[in-house]
């Protein structure tokens, strides 16, 4: 009897496990639908996440998804808008990191050269500084410091 009570009890910690081990959130499931190729399918769980962030980098991330994906349709504009706002949210976290560590040195060369060089890019194929003022304007209202806020982490 305490073999068969051990057997059941061994079998739904297991089951309990897996479950935990197989839950994905949409970033999860997003990001690797663009691995798989599938950039339309991903766009309503990057959305989700930028609807519904659990915090600033995950949104960073989808917007950074979302503008690889807009890029590679040759649509300039949104990918630099993406890019521009995964940029904001990226900058924003390491400037208001309490602890910093080698993941906060990694985030600010996204901060400071990779997403830059990737503008500086889109821009020379978009040509109109008019355009790239209203797409920064339009993300820098969305993304306002009062809303960003939510993100920060105060010290215990």
């Amino acid at each position: 009897m305490k073999r068969i009570l051990m057997a059941t009890a061994m079998t739904v910690m297991v089951l309990q496990l897996a479950a935990c081990g197989a839950q994905k959130n949409d970033l999860d499931i997003g990001a690797g639908l663009i691995r798989q190729g599938d950039c339309a399918g991903a766009q309503v769980y990057l959305d989700n996440i930028i609807a519904e962030p659990r915090n600033a980098m995950d949104m960073a991330y989808a917007y950074f998804l979302k503008g690889r994906c807009a890029e590679q349709a040759s649509d300039y504009e949104a990918a630099y808008e993406n890019f521009y706002a995964a940029k904001i949210l990226v900058c924003y976290a390491v400037s208001n990191s309490t602890h910093v560590n080698l993941d906060t040195y990694a985030r600010s060369e996204y901060c400071q050269k990779l997403i830059p060089e990737k503008l500086e890019a889109l821009s020379a194929k978009i040509s109109d500084p008019a355009k790239i003022e209203s797409i920064e304007s339009r993300v820098n209202g969305i993304l306002r410091a009062d809303y960003l806020k939510r993100f920060v982490k105060k010290p215990n």
